[in-house]
């Protein structure tokens, strides 16, 4: 009895730890306070319980946080095989597995590379997930909107497109209509609904159907709220680069002038990534070996737009990997850094860009800014104010 008491103690503080690791963005303290509530739970809960498939999960999550991808890959796959056993093949715990396994699978770089002739586990993985959606959702109605959202939000956070594109656009309405009739015209999931559509337009370059899927939604969210929803500046951010391309020099330029003039939720913001270009892989370097990685340092503008980029001095890289690099950074769009309230230049920024002659690049991939600072599973937008959790 002692010994189990000792666990436990050991167990709460680790865990207790973890969070406040979490909290904080450490993910090396993080993974470490994990390990250790995993180690400490494993002796106090028993070996099927659901508090001891949650201190798995955080190990495995805090792995693919910090990196480590083929332990984050492993873990998962584990954890999948456990969901499926103890909550059942088409529950929404084990869905949410699935869909980590997937993150954990795209992270990975071997699961990056293109296949002529086979698909990918990542692909096959969610090709699976969204084969078996619509039998999850008939069986647990009560789950069915929060089902296809996240499987709609993992889709389009990553990137990738594994189906055809017309199976993706029904999943993405079905959930519409879910979310719909689940939470409202009104509730910020159902308008992230609307903006996964309009960014699945833009990615296939349907930019018509992107900007009439896309425009509604600012002016909804921006007479709602007395900050700038990260929404509203994804939003503009595709939309100003939608413009650019439609050839609506004015129309681009308001949409980037909203950025500019963003109210921040935060007297203090750094610099949000919204949209970046992925750098064309040069032709003239594809005869030379291997890939290649180089950093730019460059700053960002009160306006969110990146100046003054160059290669960060000692890369010792190609010319030509320069070029294109540089090409590509200065196309990315941010949110301005924000110092007591006001806009300002953030200087020196350092990215690194990698250049992989295996995979083919996109245009423009869109970031997810956090939106951890509201509580997104209630919010509605009369709230004018963010929450904390």
């Amino acid at each position: 009895g002692m010994s189990a008491q000792t666990h436990a103690s050991e167990m709460t503080s680790a865990y207790q730890q973890y969070q406040q690791a979490v909290s904080t963005g450490d993910t090396a303290q993080t993974l470490m306070f994990a390990q250790q509530a995993l180690e400490a739970g494993q002796q106090k809960y028993a070996s099927d319980s659901d508090n001891l498939f949650a201190l798995k999960y955080n190990v495995a999550a805090a792995n693919l946080k910090a990196g480590n991808n083929d332990a984050a890959v492993e873990q998962f796959e584990a954890l999948t095989d456990l969901a499926t056993e103890k909550f059942g093949a088409l529950s929404i715990k084990t869905l949410a597995t699935k869909l980590d396994f997937y993150s954990a699978l795209t992270a990975n770089h071997d699961e990056r590379v293109v296949r002529i002739t086979s698909l990918s586990r990542g692909e096959l993985l969610i090709r699976e997930i969204m084969e078996d959606l619509p039998d999850s959702a008939a069986k647990y109605p009560a789950d069915k909107a929060n089902m296809y959202y996240m499987v709609a939000s993992k889709l389009l956070e990553t990137g990738q497109i594994p189906n055809r594109i017309e199976d993706v656009k029904a999943t993405l309405n079905a959930g519409l209509a879910a979310a719909q009739a689940t939470w409202g015209e009104e509730d910020l999931r159902t308008l992230r609904q609307r903006q996964l559509l309009g960014q699945l337009a833009y990615r296939s370059d349907d930019l018509n159907t992107a900007v009439a899927l896309l425009e509604p939604l600012t002016s909804l969210l921006e007479s709602k709220l007395a900050y700038t929803h990260p929404v509203s500046l994804q939003v503009h951010a595709l939309l100003e680069d939608a413009y650019t391309r439609l050839g609506d020099p004015e129309k681009a330029s308001y949409h980037s002038n909203q950025i500019a003039a963003m109210k921040p939720w935060q007297s203090q913001m750094e610099p949000l990534k919204l949209t970046s270009k992925k750098p064309e892989y040069p032709f003239v370097a594809r005869g030379l070996n291997g890939n290649s990685q180089l950093e730019v340092v460059f700053d960002i503008n009160p306006q969110g737009k990146v100046q003054n980029a160059r290669i960060k001095e000692g890369t010792g890289s190609s010319k030509y990997f320069e070029k294109s690099a540089l090409e590509a950074v200065q196309q990315w769009r941010y949110t301005p850094r924000f110092v007591d309230g006001e806009a300002v230049t953030a200087k020196d920024m350092t990215v690194s860009v990698n250049f992989d002659a295996n995979v083919n690049a996109r245009n423009f991939v869109i970031h997810m800014p956090s939106t951890d600072y509201v509580r997104s599973e209630a919010a509605r937008l009369g709230e004018s104010t963010p929450r904390n959790r």
